[in-house]
């Protein structure tokens, strides 16, 4: 998996996304931002449109989803099946925080995350399915859906990311915490 896109250091592309919360205050929100990648682990989403709460919590999601060429360092990671097309992991945080463990599913013919499943130490969780397209003979995310439940609210949210621009020069200065 770490080797798929091995020429891809940087993107930036453009989010649009679609957050219905499930509990009260019952909003619906639509999202539109920009995405930045940059080689091994940084990830950001800056949303210029939407619900600023929403966002942010959107903003903080993305900003933690690791590439698995970064796993080995941040998780304990255990094969639990491996069968069918598809591999489970079960990956552990080597620090304790508020996510309990994480359970991905890779594509075994194209070496891609499919699925992933924040378990959280308060008994939530966060979902999200990657549906991935070719950019730039880069295999990239097109389209991801997600479901949320946390103490206190649940949400779903759907996206498509599009207007991918590969390879432009980004400071690690953009990555930084305000």
């Amino acid at each position: 998996m770490a080797a798929v896109n091995a020429g891809l250091h940087t993107f930036t592309a453009t989010m649009h996304a679609h957050a219905t919360m499930r509990s009260f205050p019952f909003l619906s929100a639509n999202l539109v931002g920009e995405y930045y990648y940059k080689a091994p682990d940084k990830n950001k989403v800056v949303f210029s449109s939407g619900l600023p709460l929403v966002a942010q919590q959107f903003d903080k999601l993305y900003a933690h989803i690791e590439s698995p060429s970064q796993w080995q360092d941040l998780y304990a990671v255990t094969t639990l099946s491996d069968g069918e097309g598809s591999t489970r992991f079960k990956l552990i945080p080597r620090k304790s925080g508020n996510v309990a463990s994480i359970d991905a599913t890779a594509d075994d013919k194209s070496a891609t995350v499919t699925s992933m499943r924040w378990n959280y130490q308060n008994g939530g969780y966060a979902e999200m399915t990657n549906h991935y397209g070719h950019v730039g003979g880069y295999l990239v995310i097109e389209s991801q859906s997600g479901h949320i439940e946390e103490p206190g609210y649940v949400a779903d949210i759907s996206s498509t990311i599009d207007g991918y621009k590969i390879n432009p020069p980004l400071s690690d200065t953009l990555f930084a915490s305000p």
